[in-house]
């Protein structure tokens, strides 16, 4: 790779991460504790392609004047005849490198493609589209029906009416929470819509749905989906439409459920924006 190449490859590679930190849209890929790591990367991948790129002018400033020294001296007969045997062998030596910079200077400019795309075409968060390749969050492996999760005393719920939850707390005190915190509480959560695609193909009318969000620990490469089976919709709600749900959770829907996962009885939802940050937290 020629270092014109390399060095237009690092300054694109840490504007791409400068870019992605700097507009919010990192938090599609990573978690947001790594903000600072992600602009301290972006900061010094440009600023070792700028000293780079400002050594190899340098350089070539100077192999230009000394070029130009040599340019000026008299020559004799004998050294014009030296001179130019030394020019052509310069020349042959030039052109067999020219040629075999043609044989393999083209292949590395496709890494730059991908920088290019993060660029001009970034890749929106994890949605439903995602959820047929990724794995759910399990409290018990599925493999061990007759398991139980062990259970413990949760923290009580706040005091007010429809206390907001993440959707994996939700599902763990509904698995895992011995005093029942849950029990006859109306709680408020929010995530994406998931339409089971059985029921969509089937009972396209059907308002069944998922509430979902995806759970990652350090970046997307982990993530995994946490559900909320909702029960009392009015409406057929699309995938990927974000609500804000309140309801209560029915007691032992979740240990029930083949997938450990709890149901939801709505009493009442809206639609709001995409959050900021849309992913949540794992352990």
């Amino acid at each position: 790779m020629k270092r014109e190449t390399q060095n237009l490859l690092l300054l694109l590679i840490g504007g791409a991460v400068l870019w992605i930190t700097l507009d919010g849209s990192y938090l599609r890929y990573v978690k947001p504790s790594l903000y600072p790591f992600l602009l301290v990367s972006g900061i010094g991948f440009v600023l070792l392609a700028v000293l780079a790129i400002v050594r190899d002018i340098r350089r070539d400033r100077a192999s230009d004047e000394q070029d130009n020294g040599f340019g000026g001296d008299v020559l004799g007969h004998g050294d014009l005849r030296g001179r130019s045997d030394v020019l052509g062998r310069d020349r042959a030596h030039g052109d067999h490198d020219h040629d075999h910079e043609h044989g393999s200077g083209r292949a590395p400019w496709l890494l730059l493609a991908p920088v290019a795309a993060l660029l001009l075409i970034a890749p929106p968060a994890l949605g439903a589209g995602a959820a047929v390749t990724s794995s759910a969050v399990q409290v018990v492996p599925r493999d061990v029906p007759a398991a139980q999760p062990k259970s413990w005393a949760f923290p009580p719920l706040p005091s007010e009416p429809a206390p907001t939850l993440p959707i994996v707390d939700l599902v763990n005190r509904a698995l895992q929470d011995s005093s029942h915190s849950l029990d006859g509480r109306e709680v408020t959560i929010r995530g994406f819509v998931i339409r089971p695609k059985d029921l969509e193909q089937q009972h396209p009318d059907a308002p069944d749905a998922d509430l979902a969000r995806v759970v990652i620990t350090c970046c997307v490469a982990d993530a995994r989906y946490v559900l909320v089976h909702l029960a009392g919709m009015r409406e057929v709600i699309e995938d990927d439409a974000w609500l804000e749900v309140r309801g209560v959770v029915e007691t032992g829907s979740a240990q029930r459920d083949p997938d450990r996962t709890p149901t939801l009885v709505v009493s009442d939802y809206q639609r709001i924006a995409a959050p900021d940050r849309p992913y949540e937290r794992g352990r």
